[in-house]
C-alpha cells in the first residue's frame, strides 16, 4: 500500500503531511514486543516493575552487565556476535530498552507508542516547553561525535519527553540507533529525523499500528 497524504495540521509548517507509522526492521520488531509486554503489565506485575528498576540503573552501563537483563537485553536479538564486544544489535536494544525504562517511570500513561518517531516527538515538546531549548537537545542528540554522547544526550532529551507526557515509539528507535552505529547510515537516520520534525503532522499517533506478520 502506497502512502497517502493528507490536509496539512493547522499548527504544523504548510508541507506537513499524515504517514501511518514505519514498517519496524527486525530489531525494531523485537524490541516493540519486549516493550510492549513490560508495558502492558507494569502495573499488574511486581516482576514487570522489577525488571524496570533495574533497566532504569542499566541505563548508563554497558550492554550484559546485569546478568537478570540478559534475555531481555540480549536473547533472541538478531545479529551475529564477531568478537566479545557486544553486538549493534545487543548495544541499540539495550539503549532503547533502558530509555523506555526511565520514560515510563511513575508515569501511567504509555511512554511507548507505535509510530512516534524521534523527531515527530521532539516537535510536540517543542510546542509545550519551548522551540529553542528543545532544539538545542535535539541538535546535541543528532550531531553526536559517537555512540556514547548519542546515548547520553538520549537520555537527557527523553526525561524531558517523560515530564511533558510525549510518548515516544522505542522500536523505532532501536532502527534507528542500529544505523547511526553503520558507518554511512548516520546521515540517513538525520534526514529521517529532520522529516519526521517538520514534514509529519504532530497530531499522528498511530497508535494502532503493528509490526507487519513475522515481526511480531
Amino acid at each position: 500500500m502506497t502512502d497517502t497524504a493528507t490536509e496539512p495540521h493547522v499548527s504544523g509548517p504548510p508541507e506537513a503531511i499524515t504517514r501511518p507509522p514505519a514498517q519496524l526492521g527486525e530489531l525494531g520488531a523485537a524490541v516493540h514486543a519486549r516493550v510492549r509486554v513490560l508495558q502492558s503489565t507494569r502495573g499488574a506485575s511486581s516482576a514487570a516493575g522489577a525488571t524496570l528498576a533495574r533497566l532504569r540503573r542499566a541505563a548508563s552501563k554497558p550492554p550484559g552487565s546485569d546478568p537478570a537483563l540478559w534475555e531481555l537485553t540480549v536473547g533472541g536479538l538478531p545479529g551475529q556476535p564477531t568478537s566479545d564486544a557486544a553486538t549493534p544489535e545487543e548495544v541499540a536494544a539495550h539503549t532503547a530498552l533502558t530509555l523506555y525504562a526511565l520514560h515510563q517511570q511513575s508515569r501511567a500513561e504509555p511512554a511507548h507508542v507505535r509510530g512516534i518517531g524521534l523527531g515527530q516527538a521532539v516537535q510536540r515538546l517543542a510546542a509545550v516547553n519551548g522551540h529553542a531549548g528543545v532544539r538545542r537537545r535535539f541538535d546535541a542528540v543528532a550531531t553526536a561525535a559517537s555512540y556514547g554522547e548519542v546515548s547520553h544526550h538520549l537520555r537527557g532529551l527523553v526525561g524531558q519527553l517523560r515530564g511533558a507526557g510525549i510518548p515516544l515509539d522505542y522500536g523505532m528507535l532501536a532502527d534507528d540507533l542500529l544505523q547511526i552505529q553503520r558507518g554511512g547510515r548516520a546521515a540517513t537516520v538525520r534526514l529521517r529525523w529532520a522529516r519526521q520534525l517538520y514534514r509529519l503532522d504532530q497530531t499522528t499517533t498511530a497508535a494502532a499500528g503493528e509490526p507487519k506478520e513475522g515481526q511480531k
